[in-house]
């Protein structure tokens, strides 16, 4: 692990930068697969969920609870309704997340890591500044906590 973090030190911004396009677009083709394997296992689960909550309400409203399997299974399938569910939003967000990011490392890695625009500062200006002499952003932080 310790090789690892020397190597990640000894990268160009540059050659950190398309390391982390790749690392991108990998994620995104995977989301792509993630995806519909996610809406066909919400869909499967809903269809538990709408066959069994009919007999679940019917002993839920008899208080008597005599058939506790069905109860389980009830909880059991909305708990995994649920779960699926959430992971199907997080792998939609990721997906829209991960288009954003490998546009922006695209561009970086092709036009550089310098300001582009207003909306692409340039990335190594809190280091050319520590280079000049200027404290850093952590030591920034030190001094005004440390006022």
């Amino acid at each position: 692990m310790h090789e690892e973090y020397e190597l990640l030190l000894n990268l160009t911004p540059e050659e950190m930068a398309t390391q982390i396009l790749a690392k991108r677009r990998l994620l995104a083709d995977q989301i792509s697969i993630i995806i519909p394997d996610l809406e066909d296992s919400v869909e499967r689960l809903q269809q538990e969920y709408e066959e069994i909550f009919p007999r679940y309400r019917e002993i839920d409203n008899q208080k008597e609870r005599k058939n506790s399997e069905i109860i389980s299974n009830f909880k059991t399938i909305r708990e995994k309704l649920r779960n699926e569910k959430k992971s199907l939003e997080a792998a939609i967000r990721i997906s829209k997340e991960s288009d954003s990011a490998v546009a922006y490392w695209t561009k970086r890695v092709n036009e550089g890591m310098g300001e582009l625009d207003s909306e692409h500062p340039d990335l190594l200006r809190f280091s050319k500044a520590v280079r000049s002499g200027e404290k850093s952003r952590a030591g920034i932080k030190k001094m005004q906590k440390n006022k």
